[in-house]
């Protein structure tokens, strides 16, 4: 009966947006295929509603994967999400210089392939989870000094903010995103999707090329099954708290640079509250965990230096700046990007003491399909003695590590579309060798509403 519920829902959303589609369509002289999002622009209310500071977003993502061999067994699960929420420009909308609020709400469905088919912690999808309707973030943000400091406190999510590389974000496997130094040591996958958790950041941006941020969150999120809908707050001592910190150094990221562009970043967590430690039910001591970040573009296709302003005298030409003024150039990002992270934890209360991934990416590789995305990405995730000692205590046979390979294709269909086949290989699933490695094919369609 849920599958039928979910296909009509599917059935009956894709029939009325058709309809509103050809309806506004033909209002307006918008081509459907067009369109920013697929609801277009409400016939006016959309755009009505940013110039007051109002901002609606919404999207549906659906996955279905098989596993062909290894792992727990083979088969085939569907996961789903949609995603939604408002934000808003308190500025534009009230006269509250610098203040805005945004919420973003989630509901989740279907399966997890990790669970169901492979057991492996390295998540093959990063949109699986509980399945609810679940209130991720709601926060209020004030910036001030011209945003060289900002504010933002409510229910926040860490991994929005902190430990994230830009290039690895077009990857499907959820290491690639929350990773798993903090995902299988911080209590319950710490404040990461689909958990948000009470908290407050604070981020200083002295000049455009550093930033240096700090935030402290509820230490525990609680199981999903537990904080079914993302209201389980409780401040204190036993429940614990995570403090992280980021320190960010960018290149070449300004309009007037032509040199390739790339980021570090830097950074630590400490955890505190009765179970910060991963691998026992208490600790006096807290945890902590250190990584870095870097992203670097490698080469980037013709037309990065033509100028968007200027008379020539003062714009780039054949590569070369002038001494005068810079102007504003149109920057493609099309070209070769790669990233790579690193990750220590202490080995006597943690699962996972020392992490790595690395990958690449070529956005705009084929003719004529600029906006499409090729990746290929390997991800290390490194179990620590205590893990392994009880691992072995529980009748498994610890490999030391697990491991993911994830290829991926990511192509814009329309503005509003993108369909992303994908394929991850799974070495040593839970870091053991009790399952085959196991080699997952499978694919996701994203809608912006």
């Amino acid at each position: 009966m849920k599958k039928i519920g979910i296909a009509s829902l599917v059935v009956a959303v894709g029939s009325w947006t058709m309809f509103a589609a050809s309806s506004e369509d033909s209002a307006n002289g918008q081509a459907f295929l067009e369109r920013s999002q697929v609801l277009g622009e409400w016939f006016g209310g959309r755009p009505f509603l940013s110039e007051q500071g109002v901002n609606f977003f919404g999207g549906y993502t659906v996955e279905v994967w098989g596993n062909t061999t290894g792992g727990i067994k083979t088969g085939s699960v569907y996961t789903g999400l949609l995603d939604f929420g408002v934000e808003v420009d308190l500025e534009e909308a009230v006269g509250w210089k610098g203040a805005s609020l945004s919420t973003t709400w989630l509901w989740l469905s279907g399966r997890d392939a990790s669970e169901d088919l492979v057991g492996n912690f390295l998540t093959i999808s990063n949109i699986s989870g509980f399945n609810t309707l679940r209130m991720f973030e709601l926060w209020f943000q004030q910036e001030l000094w011209e945003g060289m400091l900002s504010i933002r406190l409510g229910q926040l999510s860490a991994d929005s903010e902190f430990l994230i590389s830009d290039y690895s974000g077009l990857f499907i496997n959820g290491t690639f995103g929350w990773p798993a130094l903090a995902s299988m040591n911080l209590p319950n996958g710490g404040a990461a999707y689909p958990m948000g958790t009470p908290g407050i950041r604070i981020a200083g941006n002295p000049v455009d090329w550093f930033t240096f941020q700090a935030a402290v969150l509820q230490g525990d999120v609680f199981a999903p099954d537990v904080n079914r809908h993302g209201f389980r707050w409780r401040l204190d001592a036993a429940t614990g708290y995570t403090f992280l910190s980021e320190a960010q150094i960018r290149w070449n990221q300004r309009e007037e640079e032509t040199g390739l562009p790339g980021q570090l970043k830097s950074g630590a967590w400490f955890q505190t509250g009765g179970s910060a430690d991963a691998l026992a039910d208490s600790t006096d001591s807290g945890n902590t965990g250190f990584y870095a970040i870097l992203d670097q573009m490698l080469y980037r296709e013709s037309g990065e230096a033509t100028p968007s302003v200027g008379d020539g005298k003062t714009a780039v030409s054949g590569g070369t700046k002038s001494f005068k003024t810079p102007v504003p150039i149109e920057k493609i990002n099309q070209g070769l990007g790669w990233f790579g992270r690193v990750g220590f934890a202490p080995q006597d209360r943690n699962f996972v003491n020392f992490y790595f991934d690395t990958g690449l990416t070529y956005k705009g590789l084929l003719p004529t399909r600029d906006d499409d995305t090729l990746g290929i990405a390997f991800g290390y995730a490194q179990i620590s003695n205590g893990a392994r000692s009880s691992l072995e205590a529980e009748g498994s046979s610890p490999t030391g590590a697990e491991m993911v390979i994830e290829c991926t294709y990511q192509a814009q269909i329309t503005p509003w579309l993108t369909i992303q086949p994908d394929l991850q290989y799974i070495i040593n699933p839970g870091g053991t060798s009790d399952h085959g490695n196991a080699l997952v094919i499978g694919g996701r369609a994203a809608v912006t509403f």
